[in-house]
């Protein structure tokens, strides 16, 4: 729509052509020229009325396609889906699009100068269009509408030319609401997920059947590389030769559950892992997301549980379950290669004296130093166990005789009472002695209970025997000392 300057500019022009108009018909052009030229001649009426006519046509033609053009830039800007308006030098909206006023909630352009933007903001904007001599310049900002909604729009103005001071400035507004709320959930999550990557101890690494495209600051911590080293590696570069050929078949079957293995890192040194996979799709091309989890002290836990659940906890020897699982295993073994092995229960002599004499204490002592002695005694291959409070069991595999078994026992009756045990000034050294009931396989039983009965009634006859000495189970053989 046309400015005032322009309305203006039409109604001088009508006005000059209608005083030329009144000068040709009163006769005052021919009055004019008469002062300067006694000798020039004058048209006739007829073609003044003519000229008349072909100025006002002109006007008029003029007029409409300038009244047409304004009338096709206000329906285009009404159709704008964006807020289209003009400031003029005062820093007042001149001209709003309607469909702009509308989404502003604002009747009159002075109520959208008003209640959206007030005299400063305008001034603003109008100051940024004109140093920018004719330069489409972009801001920013929040506004209210008049609906009450708090609105995100982005402002492109221009300077009109000539571009002066008092110059207009024609400005469009689009609502980008959802776009900044859009951008600021993004900048949201990326600073949530710098901060969750600053936190995490996980080493996570995008890659491509192995070889790393990106990682993140947990993996330079988890495995000693630096970025830029890690880009370069590959799979094979960071898991252990024992356990790469299980990665890799995950890798390539894109296997999506959580599985262990273990890890190499750049000094050398190995640790245990579990490892998360799943395929992700990135501009349009599959890559592998992988994250490992360091579980050395998980597993560090899960072996000391198990260890407890296995062992006894004062002597650290295997307790009753692990040494009924090795017995099993033993049976199983010797069926298999046809081989003996011996069983020996031991009791310790007198030990519910010190016990009653010296406390708990004192009888806890004796008992890791005399496991001590067993253990010592014995080759790896053979098992302690503590089954009681003063009860020990001793598996013996590979021992084909009776007389290998009493090897063994005199060894074991030497070690334990070898050299008295020392508890301080406050009580005497305490000399062990054991009774011994030794069974073999398969002469005095071929299953668990029937070599358990075996040995248990072989260390009663012992005791019975005047203690400090071993008998074996009585199945067509008895042996003494």
């Amino acid at each position: 729509m046309p400015g005032p300057f322009l309305k203006d500019r039409y109604f001088i022009g009508l006005h000059i052509s209608w005083w030329l108009l009144g000068l040709w018909l009163c006769g005052g052009i021919e009055y004019a020229l008469a002062l300067t030229d006694s000798d020039a001649t004058f048209p006739p009426l007829s073609t003044s009325l003519v000229f008349f006519l072909s100025v006002a046509g002109l006007l008029a033609i003029v007029h409409f396609m300038v009244r047409r053009n304004a009338k096709s830039r206000q329906r285009f800007f009404a159709r704008l889906p964006g807020l289209v308006f003009r400031i003029d030098e005062f820093g007042k909206i001149e001209f709003a699009s309607d469909q702009g006023l509308d989404w502003a909630g604002a009747s009159i352009t002075d109520s959208l100068r008003n209640q959206i933007f007030d005299h400063e903001a305008l001034m603003n904007l109008r100051q940024a269009a004109i140093e920018a001599k004719g330069e489409i310049q972009t801001t920013e900002m929040s506004v209210k509408t008049n609906h009450g909604e708090q609105r995100w729009v982005r402002i492109q103005m221009r300077a009109l030319p000539p571009i002066t001071q008092d110059c207009q400035i024609d400005c469009i507004i689009w609502d980008i609401t959802e776009l900044v709320e859009e951008r600021n959930r993004r900048q949201e999550s990326e600073e949530r997920l710098k901060i969750l990557e600053t936190l995490s101890n996980e080493a996570i690494f995008l890659h491509d059947g192995g070889k790393c495209i990106d990682t993140n600051n947990a993996a330079e911590r988890m495995f000693g590389y630096d970025r830029s080293e890690l880009l370069l590696l590959s799979a094979a570069d960071i898991i252990s030769s024992e356990t790469l050929p299980l990665v890799m078949a995950n890798i390539r079957s894109g296997y999506d559950k959580p599985y262990e293995a273990i890890a190499v890192c750049k000094d050398g040194s190995k640790f245990p892992c579990e490892i998360n996979g799943r395929n992700v799709v990135v501009q349009g091309q599959t890559l592998r997301l992988t994250s490992f989890t360091n579980i050395s002290d998980r597993k560090f836990t899960e072996e000391q549980i198990r260890f407890q659940a296995n062992h006894d906890a004062l002597t650290s020897l295997p307790n009753r379950y692990l040494f009924m699982d090795r017995l099993n295993f033993a049976i199983k073994l010797s069926k298999r290669r046809r081989e003996c092995f011996a069983l020996m229960f031991i009791d310790i002599d007198e030990f519910k004296s010190l016990n009653d004499t010296g406390g708990h204490s004192t009888g806890d002592k004796a008992l890791d130093e005399i496991a001590k002695r067993l253990t010592g005694t014995l080759r790896n291959v053979d098992t302690v166990a503590r089954i009681g409070g003063d009860e020990f069991t001793i598996i013996l595999p590979g021992t084909e005789t009776p007389e290998d078994a009493e090897l063994v026992a005199r060894k074991l009756q030497t070690a334990l009472s070898g050299s008295a045990i020392e508890f301080g000034d406050d009580l005497s050294p305490y000399t062990v002695t054991a009774s011994i009931g030794i069974a073999l396989y398969p002469d005095h039983g071929e299953t668990v209970d029937e070599l358990i009965a075996a040995a248990d009634d072989a260390m009663y006859a012992a005791k019975k025997s005047g203690r400090n000495t071993f008998r074996f189970a009585t199945n067509n053989r008895s042996r003494t000392e």
